[in-house]
């Protein structure tokens, strides 16, 4: 017997272990909103009451967001992932979504495609390891939250404050001119997302950088996962980021109130956006 239900407890410890064989990074703020405001928002596949299976959809206030899909290896091929996927698709568009968004790998992109996704860009995983220690950077704006909460709003065309203070709740955000981006810090993992940068400043986006290499802990790995046309992808060359893989940005739905060009890099790696 199949059937998909929302996840408990049981089903996210099966999933952890399944995407830390796969090499996901799962971050501790997206594991306690998943175990809390977001409880609802996984769902799991149980063949005969056995985990086969997990995907999450989380709605904004416009823009739905599915990640976190996988699937035991042992159990692949059965149609499993794309039943998943077709239960999250549903909870968002009964949320009433106008896009819902998702990154995909080479393999799933056509599975995503059958059911009218498009492909409008790529995000690029950028990873940062162990770093000198930077001196003191200048001082940046005092109204760098209320500049990335406009921003944001902007670019999604949405409110996504709660998102945003959830993620803000172990970090900080800079500013400078400009530019904005949030640097979320986990004792295992350091995340620059998002980060919006509206006219492209060159000078505005290497300072705003330069003051978050400086504030990091150069022992935990910092990561990016950028918007691939953006700019600041030289920027991140530049500063010793390598690039350690890339998947398709896809959306199905009305992006007319997206502005992609004001991106930078994404909230999230590439689950909740």
């Amino acid at each position: 017997m199949i059937k998909i239900q929302i996840a408990q407890k049981p089903d996210w410890a099966s999933f952890f272990d399944l995407a830390a064989a796969e090499g996901w990074r799962v971050p501790e703020v997206e594991r306690q909103l998943f175990a809390g405001r977001w409880s609802d928002c996984a769902q799991a596949l149980k063949e005969n009451d056995r985990f086969s299976g997990l995907v999450t959809a989380v709605a904004h206030q416009h823009s739905g967001w599915i990640g976190n899909l996988i699937v035991p290896e042992t159990l692949r091929g059965r149609g499993y992932g794309s039943r998943l996927f077709e239960a999250a698709l549903s909870a968002l568009q009964v949320q009433g979504m106008t896009s819902v968004w998702l990154t995909a790998s080479e393999s799933g992109r056509p599975i995503y495609e059958k059911s009218g996704f498009v492909a409008i860009d790529e995000i690029e995983r950028w990873v940062s390891c162990k770093r000198s220690h930077l001196g003191p950077a200048d001082s940046f704006l005092k109204d760098g939250g209320q500049k990335l909460v406009a921003l944001d709003r902007a670019a999604w065309g949405e409110d996504r404050r709660a998102l945003l203070e959830a993620l803000d709740a172990q970090g900080k955000v800079y500013a400078c001119g400009d530019a904005v981006a949030l640097l979320q810090r986990e004792p295992e993992l350091q995340i620059i997302g998002p980060w919006y940068a509206p006219t492209d400043c060159p000078r505005s986006n290497r300072l705003l950088l330069q003051k978050i290499l400086t504030e990091a802990d150069p022992n935990v790995e910092l990561v990016v996962d950028l918007v691939k046309s953006s700019p600041v992808r030289q920027l991140l060359s530049a500063n010793g980021f390598s690039c350690v893989g890339s998947n398709a940005l896809m959306v199905q739905g009305d992006t007319t109130r997206i502005q992609i060009k004001t991106m930078a890099s994404l909230a999230s790696l590439g689950s909740i956006g």
